[in-house]
């Protein structure tokens, strides 16, 4: 072999070297992200509603709006008995709102961002959730329910039947674990939550 096909296949195994891992590294990159977080799901024995009206004369404040940060970087609190068991866990969620469905009286109409509560956290890379409720996505708009507690603060209720995208149903609409009932009730109050708003 002379000296110039040498060159040529050198130059040619070199090109399909680098191209291999640019491949795989694109392919790596293009993978839905991996979850990287233990979930630890503990019971909340909250009140569910699964008619759109309850829920509607049960919340104190009904908007249209979107988280602002990624849930990793949310205020996520959790506080702990004296012997270190824990008490409780929330995330402080800072939203937009684009849109007023319901208010009480004292919220301002022009008001337009709000810090709530989910009821998950992180700790480390371990995340507690209620009931299986999954947290809101970053800039993913919602229609969202509503309820001061005793703080003062607004959470978000009803658990994964207390929010609902304008884009549709995803993943992260209800817990990968949902049995296709479950998928088809949620689909069904989210049908009935677009239709009273006249958001379809």
């Amino acid at each position: 072999m002379s000296f110039f096909k040498k060159k040529v296949v050198l130059v040619s195994l070199f090109v399909l070297s680098i191209s291999a891992v640019v491949i795989a590294y694109s392919s790596g990159q293009s993978k839905p992200d991996v979850p990287i977080h233990t979930v630890v799901n503990l019971s909340a024995n909250s009140l569910t509603f699964h008619e759109i009206d309850k829920l509607d004369a049960f919340a104190e404040l009904i908007v249209i709006g979107y988280a602002t940060e990624d849930f990793k970087d949310r205020e996520h609190v959790i506080t702990a008995f004296d012997d270190g068991t824990m008490q409780s866990f929330h995330t402080n969620t800072n939203i937009k709102i684009e849109k007023i469905l319901m208010k009480p009286e004292d919220f301002h109409s022009d008001q337009n961002e709000l810090t709530i509560i989910e009821p998950i956290s992180l700790e480390g890379d371990v995340k507690y959730t209620a009931d299986d409720y999954v947290e809101l996505q970053k800039s993913d708009t919602s229609v969202l329910f509503l309820m001061k507690n005793s703080f003062g603060d607004y959470g978000l209720i009803n658990e994964n039947l207390g929010k609902f995208s304008l884009e549709g149903i995803s993943q992260y609409s209800v817990p990968q674990s949902s049995t296709a009932q479950e998928l088809s009730e949620y689909e069904t109050f989210r049908n009935s939550v677009m239709k009273k708003y006249h958001l379809n």
